[in-house]
């Protein structure tokens, strides 16, 4: 399936139970030559409301950390393992066959995009795009590399939204993005575990810091 068949499958798919609890799907969003790739969990209600990824409190402090990164939306590719939100107030974590459902059209936005580096953001993406069981919390910030690219586990935006101390780990893993972005593609299969940067963070401000 290539990209575009994947979109306009994707728009109208009613292959789980999803398809019952969204407003809007989102697909994703970016440039198809991207090189940095990010990956959620699932549409939240501002997603679902927008029809786009990363709305809402958490879109405001992704910006924050890809404008660390002098980088903006239009530069990175942004998507979610699920295109649909799952039902309740408070969403529930995709299920398996969910994740299983969308997993074509996330292999086709990979395809199409090509990235140098994937991160996933929280326990479920970490262990789909890595094959790793290990919590997030346990690997996030190394660069695996698999199938000429590093995917990085990091914590959700959700998590480090509302917890200081795991904002700042959020933040000391984008941090190590631009050395990745910058390095050759990965030739090998081992985990390499990039060093902190050498220059000390700012001290985290209030609000979305």
């Amino acid at each position: 399936m290539d990209f575009a068949e994947a979109q306009k499958e994707a728009l109208g798919c009613t292959k789980c139970g999803l398809c019952n609890s969204r407003t809007r799907v989102v697909f994703g969003e970016g440039p198809l030559n991207a090189e940095l790739f990010l990956v959620g969990e699932a549409p939240g209600f501002n997603e679902d409301k927008e029809g786009r990824p990363f709305q809402g409190a958490s879109g405001m402090l992704l910006d924050r950390l890809l404008d660390s990164l002098e980088l903006g939306r239009n530069e990175v590719y942004l998507t979610t393992l699920v295109k649909c939100r799952p039902p309740g107030a408070a969403p529930r974590p995709p299920r398996p066959s969910e994740v299983s459902s969308c997993r074509p059209y996330l292999m086709a936005q990979l395809a199409a995009v090509e990235p140098k580096v994937i991160m996933a953001m929280g326990d479920l993406a970490s262990r789909v795009l890595t094959g790793r069981k290990e919590a997030v919390s346990r690997i996030r910030g190394r660069a695996i590399p698999l199938d000429g690219r590093y995917v990085v586990p990091t914590l959700s935006l959700s998590q480090a939204l509302y917890t200081p101390a795991e904002r700042a780990l959020v933040l000391s893993d984008f941090a190590r993005l631009p050395e990745l972005l910058a390095a050759e593609r990965p030739q090998s299969y081992e985990t390499l575990n990039i060093p902190q940067p050498i220059a000390e963070p700012e001290p985290l401000q209030p609000g979305l810091w």
